[in-house]
């Protein structure tokens, strides 16, 4: 954008309903020329024009701020609640011991009562946070931070922050939402979601130095497995560190730390990698590259083995 793109919006920000012939001849150009300017910046998406409404005068005075703490597994859902509820202005992945942060406007306490209690339904969530707006001390459009110094990159790929220092780009999210579900399914022996999430002729292979090393093909044995799990472990959780698109037969790699604590009192935490390959929306191949303690964890060597296949 250069200085003449900056006085239209400004110009704008004073009467958004000008005309191109007025808005020319403030700004000394033509009416064309601003016409032409104008339309620039809406198809390139970098300037929208749109009427909002005055939320407390229209009876939506309730309006609250929210944080959400869940289980990856779990979030789908609570965003499906959080996108069709017609009061949640907006909703946000955010960093620190939230996932989602979210702002709503309600027209009465009932109102936000129903709407928790629709989230605090969903099971894998862990808490739920909501704090009521008294005063709105400054509201922004964001102009001038655009102008406070270089604009980001208009074409930069749209990422999310899954976990300090683990930003993954937004088309991976329903993949590794999948893929987080799937596995909490098996840890928990859950066999309707597994037969939910996953294909009939599923392949599941735990490659070595896991001590259970082995393939199993197809769901019932998938599920034989899933039980073993549940046997095995009192506790087991993944904590994923770093996610990456994969080759062919695979579409994402998962690198996780879990913590551990088996039904004998062991505990202790391990690294995995798992390749998730995908088919209709399901599961349809899971290799686990095996597990080892955090000491025998590097950059290289045995513990990063190439993908089999």
């Amino acid at each position: 954008m250069d200085d003449l793109d900056r006085r239209i919006i400004e110009e704008l920000q004073i009467d958004p309903r000008v005309s191109y012939a007025a808005l020319g001849k403030q700004l000394g150009v033509s009416g064309m020329t601003a016409a032409t300017r104008l339309n620039r910046l809406r198809e390139t998406q970098l300037l929208r024009c749109k009427a909002l409404p005055n939320l407390p005068q229209l009876g939506l005075g309730t309006e609250v701020l929210g944080l959400v703490q869940t289980d990856l597994s779990a979030l789908p859902e609570i965003l499906e609640i959080l996108r069709a509820s017609p009061y949640v202005l907006r909703v946000d992945r955010v960093t620190g011991e939230f996932e989602l942060g979210f702002r709503a406007a309600l027209p009465s306490e009932t109102a936000l009562g129903s709407l928790m209690r629709d989230l605090q339904g969903v099971r894998g969530l862990r808490r739920l946070v909501i704090h009521h707006v008294l005063e709105t001390v400054k509201q922004s459009d964001g102009w001038d931070a655009v102008f406070a110094g270089d604009a980001p990159a208009v074409d930069a790929e749209p990422t999310y922050e899954l976990a300090p220092g683990v930003a993954l780009p937004w088309g991976l999210e329903t993949k590794v939402a999948l893929a987080a579900g799937w596995v909490d399914a098996l840890v928990r022996a859950d066999h309707q979601r597994l037969r939910q999430l996953s294909t009939p002729d599923i392949v599941y292979t735990l490659s070595p130095p896991h001590p259970a090393a082995g393939s199993w093909e197809g769901l019932a044995a998938v599920e034989e497995q899933a039980e073993r799990t549940r046997q095995a472990y009192r506790r087991l959780w993944y904590r994923i560190v770093h996610v990456a698109e994969a080759q062919p037969p695979y579409d994402i790699v998962i690198d996780a730390l879990s913590p551990v604590e088996t039904r004998r009192g062991n505990v202790g935490t391990a690294f995995s990698r798992l390749a998730f390959a995908f088919a209709n929306n399901q599961v349809e191949r899971v290799t686990n590259l095996g597990q080892m303690t955090l000491p025998d964890v590097s950059l290289g060597g045995s513990v990063y083995p190439k993908l089999p296949g």
